[in-house]
């Protein structure tokens, strides 16, 4: 948090002639474009959650869409509202809320996982689709070659759980650090921790989506990425720039990785830093960057996680009450 505030403040210091004109230039929007914005970033939520809810359909488990994007919402208001440990505490509270709904750990668990994995490639690609607007060949390969590592991760689990030798050490490899993690925690109650995998790795043998599945969820992973993508695009046009699609891409990726990166709460000051270095770079006057990308976060950070923790605290009084 810190970090970020000195960013910000860095900015605020050595920008001031910049930061004038970008709030003057805030105060003179182009508001057609703001509901086109809200739109976009409400489609980017919406996404992820049919995707998290696709994956547990096809484990044959049942989940309203409402009830979805209600987690999917509080989630990430944990997510991006502690720094470092924000993303497991948004994990953590989202695999608690499947198995409240009657979503066995195993499915719980393999959405989660397999869905993290799904969207970080399709990341991945959009930067690499940006890379290549751009002419950047060097990120090009780095881009695939981690979006190759992050599909390997679920061949890798798929294949061991329906292969003999690869599922013996699969559960050999998570009774170890089972047993470790309850060491470490003082738990000695739970069982025998190879019963415990065993049963996790039957049920993700059961697992078997089908090619319309995979499919599916990688479209609605690349709709999440690219909608929020399309909120910084139409930010640009609200504050009355023009948009550099070449770049749009490269400089949208470059500051979704350094958010991802959690040392501040949803890279507080340094996604602001890095966007605005990104679109100065590919041509628009400070101000003008400066102002899009105030606009773009303000959306797709704060009006997001003040929804959330809205929802959240609706949550925990609907629970208080039953």
């Amino acid at each position: 948090m810190l970090l970020g505030a000195g960013v910000l403040a860095t900015i605020a210091v050595t920008r001031r002639g910049d930061l004038a004109g970008s709030l003057a230039r805030l105060g003179h929007l182009r508001w057609i474009w703001v509901p086109a914005a809200l739109g976009l970033e409400w489609s980017s939520m919406a996404a992820f959650g049919r995707m998290q809810r696709r994956f547990l359909e096809a484990g044959g488990a049942t989940v309203a869409m409402s009830t979805m994007l209600a987690t999917v919402y509080s989630a990430n208001a944990l997510s991006v509202s502690v720094p470092l440990a924000g993303p497991g505490l948004g994990a953590a509270f989202t695999f608690r809320r499947f198995k409240r709904q009657g979503i066995d750990p195993p499915l719980a668990g393999w959405s989660l996982l397999v869905g993290g994995v799904v969207s970080t490639v399709a990341g991945v690609f959009v930067l690499v689709g940006g890379a290549l607007l751009s002419g950047n060949e060097l990120l090009v390969l780095v881009g695939v070659l981690g979006g190759l590592s992050g599909a390997a991760v679920v061949v890798v689990l798929h294949t061991a759980t329906r292969r003999p030798r690869l599922r013996s050490a699969l559960e050999s490899a998570g009774a170890w650090v089972l047993g470790r993690g309850r060491r470490l925690l003082r738990r000695s109650a739970g069982g025998d921790p190879s019963a415990a995998i065993r049963v996790w790795t039957d049920r993700l043998a059961s697992l078997r989506p089908g090619r319309s599945v995979w499919i599916g969820v990688s479209g609605l992973a690349l709709t999440n990425w690219l909608a929020d993508a399309g909120v910084l695009a139409v930010s640009i046009y609200a504050v009355g720039a023009h948009v550099p699609w070449q770049a749009l891409l490269l400089v949208y990726g470059s500051g979704a990785i350094v958010g991802s990166l959690g040392i501040t709460p949803g890279g507080l000051g340094l996604v602001e830093g890095t966007l605005c270095i990104g679109l100065v770079g590919a041509g628009l006057p400070a101000a003008l960057a400066l102002a899009a990308v105030l606009l773009y976060r303000l959306i797709s950070f704060w009006t997001v996680a003040a929804a959330g923790w809205v929802v959240l605290l609706c949550l925990h009084r609907d629970q208080n009450a039953h």
